[in-house]
């Protein structure tokens, strides 16, 4: 990514007017995921066409959930979803949802924007990806083995929430905002 590109990346505090946006751009999201979850059970294509997303709205009606969109030279680029949701109780932070936008995708942006997060928000982190996800397992474990210099505790775990189901999480602690 250029120096350029970097200095651009904004991750802006999404406001309850940016509702909307979220879950629009979580159509996408899903359909991105389908790549690798298509063939489950409940990810079948829409007969309509239109992929759905969960209702997002508690990011902004629940207390401890933060969402924000990213923004790239001002562009719409995507969303971040963080919550105090952990699989377990020492747990301070969870990735809750994460999007790119695919013309953002693969040029370190990701990355960025994942530090930008995991530094603003310092303590004890899970990041879980269904295990299908096979293009979300392999950019986390990258994403996280280099911000902790390979210092993190990887599992497969079922989580209970929404309905049991297995999950790869990655666990980790961030560094101190300003360190």
């Amino acid at each position: 990514m250029s120096e350029t590109t970097k200095s651009k990346i904004k991750l802006v505090p999404a406001l309850k007017e940016d509702k909307a946006i979220v879950q629009n751009l979580g159509r996408f999201y899903v359909y991105e995921m389908s790549r690798y979850c298509g063939f489950l059970k409940g990810w079948e294509t829409p007969s309509n066409g239109l992929y759905e997303c969960i209702d997002l709205s508690r990011y902004w009606d629940e207390p401890n959930r933060y969402p924000f969109l990213i923004k790239i030279h001002d562009e719409l680029a995507g969303f971040v979803l963080v919550n105090k949701v952990g699989s377990l109780p020492e747990v301070d932070w969870n990735m809750g949802e994460f999007f790119l936008v695919s013309k953002f995708q693969r040029k370190g942006i990701g990355r960025e924007v994942a530090e930008m997060v995991f530094d603003q928000f310092p303590g004890t982190w899970e990041v879980m990806q269904m295990p299908e996800n096979a293009g979300a397992v392999a950019f986390w474990e990258k994403v996280v083995d280099r911000y902790t210099k390979s210092c993190f505790q990887k599992e497969l775990k079922t989580i209970s929430e929404p309905k049991p189901h297995p999950m790869v999480v990655l666990r980790f602690n961030s560094k101190k905002e300003g360190a």
